[in-house]
């Protein structure tokens, strides 16, 4: 009997590890983006609320990490990891489909951007570039305020290749 109760509590903790922990900490983010430094890293639960709430449904893999970068202005990168590419990549098509078919959404100019293979779309909205990229299973989002044109921050390829 003395055994028990340390049994229960390991158990506990076992699970804990296995089940309460995020993969994002596995998720890297590039420690700058163009000219601006990483000030914030958003993960865990709370970057899966964030993503929900702009999407005003449950999207999120619960593998999400924001990440924020400058003081004035910030850039936002987020990314949400799948189990696999193909369900990236799903996730991916639809929402550029439906980008494309909001007529007087927040976004104009949804474009291919041609050099990276059809995985990264462009869009104006909000005042910023957005930059909508597929990497076997991460699923990117890139809001900026930066000049990068119809190319992705390197730092950005390193981590996420297209």
């Amino acid at each position: 009997m003395k055994f028990k109760i340390p049994l229960v509590i390991l158990n506990l903790v076992a699970w804990i590890a296995l089940f309460g922990c995020s993969n994002t900490a596995e998720i890297p983010t590039p420690e700058k983006i163009g000219t601006k430094e990483r000030v914030n890293l958003i993960s865990g639960a709370k970057a899966t609320a964030v993503v929900n709430k702009l999407h005003g449904s449950a999207v999120a893999t619960g593998g999400d990490v924001i990440a924020e970068y400058g003081r004035a202005k910030k850039d936002l990168l987020y990314i949400s990891a799948y189990t696999e590419a193909d369900e990236a990549q799903n996730a991916f098509d639809a929402m550029i489909k439906k980008m494309r078919a909001a007529k007087g959404g927040p976004f104009t100019h949804v474009v291919s951007i041609k050099k990276y293979s059809d995985n990264v779309y462009m869009a104006l909205g909000m005042g910023a570039v957005h930059y909508i990229i597929w990497s076997k299973n991460h699923l990117l989002w890139l809001q900026t305020y930066q000049s990068f044109g119809t190319t992705l921050p390197p730092r950005l390829l390193a981590i996420y290749p297209v």
